[in-house]
């Protein structure tokens, strides 16, 4: 979730060969480029708390709910219904703190647990990733991001890609599976409960 940029047009260490530099046609001094990066990255961290704030309410509405059904459980007439929704519920809660447990994976050299800076992945001003680098490394790369500006539009897209993937492939994509759950608990504890009427 994180990448840098560049000052001028100037041979820059940070977009080796190894990293194509995609931001090399864009002009210098553009506010409409900052503007846009800026506007993009506070619509994503946006997203990630509203992404939370809803988590947060369904772990706390399942859990009550799961609490209640289980205690009543000892309920003849509503024991099926009260268990079905329990289980809705159980994995609601299940998928909700899933989608709000932080993604702190970062870029590994191949047969080693040790951080690989020449990763197109690697972003240093990402804490999962600077966090493994020592504070010469770390100042030595985000010096070298604030070298020109292309390099710091390469950083910027990064970092608001790496969070739109971290949104798309896991917040919202266990949000979703929460609210589905706690709605099919709810709805098949109905159906139970009109099927055990009408029989």
């Amino acid at each position: 979730m994180g990448h840098v940029t560049r000052y001028s047009k100037s041979e820059n260490p940070y977009l080796s060969e190894e990293r194509e530099n995609h931001f090399a046609r864009v002009p210098e001094n553009r506010t409409a480029v900052d503007n846009i990066l800026r506007v993009n990255h506070g619509n994503q961290m946006r997203l990630g708390l509203m992404a939370d704030q809803k988590a947060n309410i369904m772990i706390t509405v399942a859990s009550i709910v799961f609490s209640v059904t289980v205690a009543n459980l000892d309920n003849e007439v509503m024991k099926y219904p009260l268990l079905t929704f329990a289980i809705g519920s159980f994995f609601a809660l299940l998928f909700a703190i899933f989608a709000i447990i932080p993604n702190t994976d970062y870029p590994k050299v191949k047969g080693s647990g040790d951080i690989d800076r020449k990763s197109p992945l690697f972003n240093p001003l990402f804490f999962g990733h600077f966090a493994h680098l020592d504070i010469d490394e770390y100042k030595d790369d985000y010096a070298t991001i604030l070298h020109t500006d292309d390099s710091i539009y390469d950083s910027m897209a990064g970092d608001i890609y790496g969070q739109g993937k971290v949104l798309a492939l896991t917040k919202y994509k266990y949000l979703k599976w929460s609210y589905t759950c706690f709605l099919w608990g709810m709805s098949c504890a109905i159906l139970v409960f009109i099927t055990q009427q009408i029989i």
